[in-house]
């Protein structure tokens, strides 16, 4: 009679496969590979709405176009930066209507707020978006017009809820 030590072939392949089924429905617990895409977005689209208002206000500056209002190659200025409208910002920084959810709100500051598309659902189906549906989702970047000539536009991402 022979003493057998160690698994057979068959028992090591079933012990395989139940390890590699374990780790493809464990993984994306661990791994939240959407929320990650959607935050380096997010912060993406910060820096190149920074970006945009300089290059607009660089411009703005060498045409003498710093005044209240203006208009710099067609795009909405207010003291040389763009306007936190669709027309400012939003044209400064090609936003593609397809690609994200926009948001004009006037106020002091006038705040232009966007989000990756169909990420921000209004609070009642059917109603447009609001600036609470925007806060609410915290998946956002958010341009702060500027108030004075003094001062330059803020622009802040949110993605603790990305």
């Amino acid at each position: 009679m022979r003493n057998q030590k160690g698994f057979t072939l068959i028992e090591l392949i079933i012990v395989i496969v139940v390890l590699g089924i374990l780790a493809v429905t464990a993984a994306p617990q661990f791994f939240n590979f959407s929320g990650d895409a959607r935050t380096s977005t997010v912060k993406g689209l910060k820096g190149n709405i920074q970006g945009a208002y300089q290059t607009v206000y660089a411009k703005a500056a060498v045409e003498g176009s710093l005044g209240a209002t203006g208009s710099v190659e067609s795009i909405d200025t207010v003291y040389g930066y763009p306007a936190a409208t669709d027309a400012g910002i939003g044209e400064a920084s090609n936003i593609d209507s397809q690609d994200w959810d926009t948001l004009e709100v006037a106020g002091t500051p006038n705040k232009y707020y966007v989000s990756p598309e169909g990420y921000t659902q209004p609070a009642t189906a059917g109603d447009p978006l609001a600036e609470s549906d925007y806060t609410s989702g915290n998946c956002y970047a958010v341009y702060s017009e500027t108030s004075s000539a003094d001062a330059a536009p803020v622009v802040t991402a949110e993605t603790s809820g990305c």
